[in-house]
């Protein structure tokens, strides 16, 4: 029997996300939740006139039964959807960020935890196989001891195609692209340690707040320069990796190593992902989402993005904008410290 799913939210990513599930065997959207028409009506020449739509996620729950929630809608109703969708004992695949502030993520995740459901957030990026590949050098000890990253991310992404709250958001940049880099380098790096952080309003740009951010960020022994911008001229990605026995370069889309001593770098084949993930942007990485997805709906099963890890992510969030507005490098463990639930 195929999960039943509720999407909430179709925007442009929504959009994205309600074909994705149309092609996918096992999932079947069981009603759409929008309150705006034109964003409806474009949702509904993809799904389709008989899935039922609702202006509020209670007349959905009202009239239908659902397995799992899919959440699309923008970052600042992320915690108050989720939570609805948790009491009404929905599993839930949510689009990144988790939230946009620490409290609302901690509201989320203990949540999840009182009612027995799990919470997934959807940072595809992590499954990218370019990603993976450099998961697995790393894994493998491919350069060694890691010392220090270099991440710089451009990307022509004016605000108008975004639509308006994304535009308006002070930290747009930070909080809607950011947070995805700062998932993959916890992949690769692990905890989290410090940030220091600074944001600004490109001057061409059309964004009303700061949509390009520069980073120092520790991670234990490992340090990591960051710079990304929405304002560039043009797409483009550059991770390089500095270890004792060499580096790794990538811009997430090749991979190539170069061990030390030798004077070029040398590509590397890109491990294989399951069928779908290898696509690019929208549908790379999704395969993986909604394999979770199922997995947590009809196992429980804990999923790798799950929102009590991805909360690591919100805390570097968190720390970027509290170093930005104050100026100074802020540890993590300012912002967050790892729960006891055993007690």
């Amino acid at each position: 029997m195929a999960i039943r799913l509720l999407q909430i939210g179709t925007g442009i990513r929504g959009r994205q996300w309600a074909q994705i599930v149309k092609e996918r065997a096992g999932i079947e959207h069981a009603a759409l939740v929008e309150p705006d028409a034109d964003n409806l009506a474009q949702a509904r020449r993809i799904v389709g006139d008989a899935i039922p739509a609702f202006p509020t996620i209670d007349a959905a729950l009202a009239a239908i039964q659902a397995d799992a929630a899919l959440i699309v809608s923008p970052d600042r109703l992320h915690a108050e959807h989720t939570l609805r969708c948790l009491d009404a004992g929905l599993t839930v695949l949510l689009e990144k960020p988790l939230a946009p502030t620490l409290e609302e993520a901690r509201a989320i995740v203990d949540r999840a935890a009182s009612v027995g459901r799990r919470v997934i957030v959807g940072e595809q990026y992590r499954f990218w196989p370019a990603e993976r590949t450099v998961l697995k050098l790393l894994q493998e000890g491919a350069v060694g001891r890691v010392d220090h990253a270099t991440l710089i991310d451009r990307r022509n992404q004016p605000a108008k195609g975004e639509g308006p709250w994304f535009a308006a958001l002070e930290y747009a940049h930070l909080q809607d692209i950011a947070v995805h880099h700062f998932d993959s380098l916890r992949m690769w790096f692990g905890r989290p340690t410090a940030v220091f952080a600074s944001g600004w309003r490109t001057p061409w740009s059309d964004y009303q707040g700061k949509c390009a951010t520069q980073a120092l960020l520790s991670f234990g022994d490992v340090q990591v320069q960051y710079l990304g911008t929405l304002a560039s001229h043009r797409f483009g990605t550059s991770l390089w990796i500095e270890g004792e026995q060499g580096a790794i370069w990538t811009n997430r889309k090749y991979v190539a190593l170069r061990k030390r001593g030798a004077r070029w770098f040398f590509p590397v084949r890109n491990v294989r992902v399951p069928k779908g993930d290898e696509q690019p942007y929208p549908k790379g990485g999704t395969t993986s989402l909604l394999d979770s997805l199922v997995a947590a709906v009809e196992r429980n099963a804990l999923a790798e993005t799950d929102a009590a890890d991805n909360i690591w992510s919100i805390a570097m969030l968190e720390a970027g904008k509290r170093a930005d507005r104050e100026r100074r490098e802020v540890r993590v463990e300012e912002i967050y410290r790892e729960p006891d639930r055993a007690s």
